[in-house]
């Protein structure tokens, strides 16, 4: 149907131009001097149209032959763009296969045919990755060393890239400086937040530790649960590294989270150095509050040996005691019952308290405590008894 159309639209305007040529009786005059010519209107027209077609055919063809070059360079850049991304999807697919060595060959060469810095850069941080899973870090140091030449020293994809895997390879001093540049161009990028709080870990840093891990839960980087043990493990750092008096511990006590003062290993450590501070009521009390707060007999060793005067003495006992109903068969608090009854010298109730505690749990700690208490009593047969059972069960 359309071809019908074209046809008859093309016999009507043949018909019409026929039509025009019979009616059409002017002449054209061309004067140039010294030379005049007269030609029919109808043949002007037609040489006139025709002489338009050919110019036009003239320089469009002068066009396509100026633009030959051009267009060729284009086709080749294309080609080599079209190579680039076959050899780096081939690099990729090495990549996640682990075959590293022809990951990093087929990088590499993608690297050197990438036109544009952002393919440039996504096969060099691939090559870097794959040189440094074979452990070839000359290979990936060479690598990484291209990518900073070309594109700077504030890509911060390759920054990012070279503190990650240095610090892998335990180089804490290139990987500080890398993470300090990425901080210093994206104060807020979570990931770089993570890389740092990993190497302050390294560096047992706990100040530093703190204050990211803060800043990580605040932007929903790290879940609470995580974000307890990190701060755990810093405050326990903390209070290895900086030794406090007993009112500087006191203060910085304060200060802490009552998960922080609820926690056993904490409470611990704070109590022991409440207790090299020689200020053992103040460990009774952090000891007593993590107890209450969150059981963990771990905490009773401690709190059994504190130098305490008689009334406090009593207190222990007392609360020792109300302990026991929530606990009646814990080994430990038993054998704590029984060291703070001792200690008041009643000989009965330790007794008592010590054989529970074996009864329990027979643990060598409990039978020689029974046995120095028997031979307190002047109870030489029965000490040596629990003095064999305790060293049987530490040999064992």
């Amino acid at each position: 149907m359309k071809l019908l159309l074209w046809t008859i639209a093309l016999f009507s305007i043949a018909v019409g131009m026929t039509l025009f040529a019979q009616l059409n009786t002017g002449y054209a005059l061309i004067f140039l001097p010294p030379w005049r010519m007269e030609i029919s209107l109808n043949v002007f027209i037609v040489q006139l149209i025709l002489s338009v077609i050919a110019l036009y055919l003239l320089l469009k063809m002068f066009a396509e032959l100026s633009g030959l070059p051009r267009r060729v360079r284009r086709y080749q850049a294309e080609q080599a763009k079209e190579a680039s991304v076959k050899l780096e999807r081939d690099a990729r697919l090495a990549f996640f296969e682990g075959r590293f060595q022809r990951a990093t060959r087929l990088a590499c060469e993608a690297m050197a045919a990438s036109v544009e810095n952002d393919a440039f850069a996504v096969n060099g941080l691939l090559a870097a990755r794959a040189a440094h899973a074979m452990r070839d870090f000359a290979k990936r140091d060479e690598v990484l060393q291209q990518l900073t030449e070309r594109l700077g020293h504030e890509h911060l994809a390759t920054l990012m890239t070279s503190g990650e895997l240095w610090m892998d390879e335990r180089r804490y001093v290139e990987a500080g400086q890398a993470i300090s540049a990425v901080r210093e161009l994206a104060p807020k990028l979570t990931n770089a937040m993570k890389l740092e709080l990993r190497l302050r870990q390294r560096e047992q840093n706990p100040e530093a530790v703190l204050k990211l891990v803060e800043q990580l839960t605040k932007s929903d980087a790290l879940d609470e649960e995580q974000a307890g043990h990190i701060r755990i493990a810093a405050q326990l750092q903390l209070l290895k590294q900086h030794p406090m008096t007993a009112v500087e511990l006191k203060e910085w006590w304060k200060k802490l989270s009552s998960e922080e003062q609820q926690h056993p290993q904490l409470a611990h450590a704070a109590a022991a150095n409440y207790i090299a501070q020689e200020a053992p009521l103040l460990a009774k009390e952090t000891i007593e509050r993590a107890l209450e707060a969150n059981w963990n007999n771990e905490l009773l060793p401690a709190y059994s040996q504190l130098k305490l005067d008689l009334p406090q003495q009593m207190a222990q006992l007392q609360q020792a005691e109300t302990w026991l109903k929530s606990h009646p068969r814990d080994e430990l608090l038993l054998l704590t019952l029984g060291r703070l009854c001792r200690k008041r010298e009643l000989w009965g109730k330790a007794q008592s308290y010590f054989e529970a505690s074996i009864a329990v749990n027979p643990s060598a700690i409990a039978h020689a405590e029974l046995a120095e208490l028997l031979t307190q009593l002047e109870r030489s047969e029965e000490a040596a008894q629990h003095y064999r059972a305790s060293l049987s069960l530490a040999l064992s």
